[in-house]
């Protein structure tokens, strides 16, 4: 069932916002007038995706840079270990503690996002979730 969540200027170009209807979230994402919808969660490690990036269609998760096609859901690529366990080595002490991290995260499995269709009429963009 489509519901009316926001006005088209709502959500700017190249930007995305946050909303939750009946205790579902997900997130709007405005591609130079083309809406999608998506939920909120990444689908590596449950990181908040609109506090991510999004270039196009395509959304990159804040905490570990996989990236998702927000028109399919599909997971576009694998995580990204933060920086600095590859360009800076870590104190002697952490160290044998972000090697293991790193190894724990490696094991993680990413799956895809759930994506919901979008209905801009009126000036509205109306999501079927």
């Amino acid at each position: 069932m489509f519901r009316d969540i926001a006005g088209v200027d709502d959500v700017l170009p190249g930007g995305m916002k946050a909303y939750a209807v009946e205790g579902r979230e997900f997130v709007l994402c405005n591609d130079e007038g083309r809406f999608y919808a998506f939920q909120r969660r990444c689908g590596h490690m449950n990181a908040p995706l609109d506090m991510g990036t999004a270039n196009g269609f395509i959304i990159t998760c804040p905490l570990h840079s996989v990236q998702f096609d927000a028109t399919t859901g599909k997971a576009l690529s694998p995580p990204v270990p933060p920086y600095s366990m590859w360009e800076e080595p870590p104190p002697s002490t952490p160290d044998n503690f972000s090697r293991w991290i790193s190894q724990l995260m490696a094991h993680v499995k990413t799956c895809d996002i759930e994506t919901y269709p979008v209905k801009v009429e009126g000036g509205r963009v109306s999501v079927d979730i």
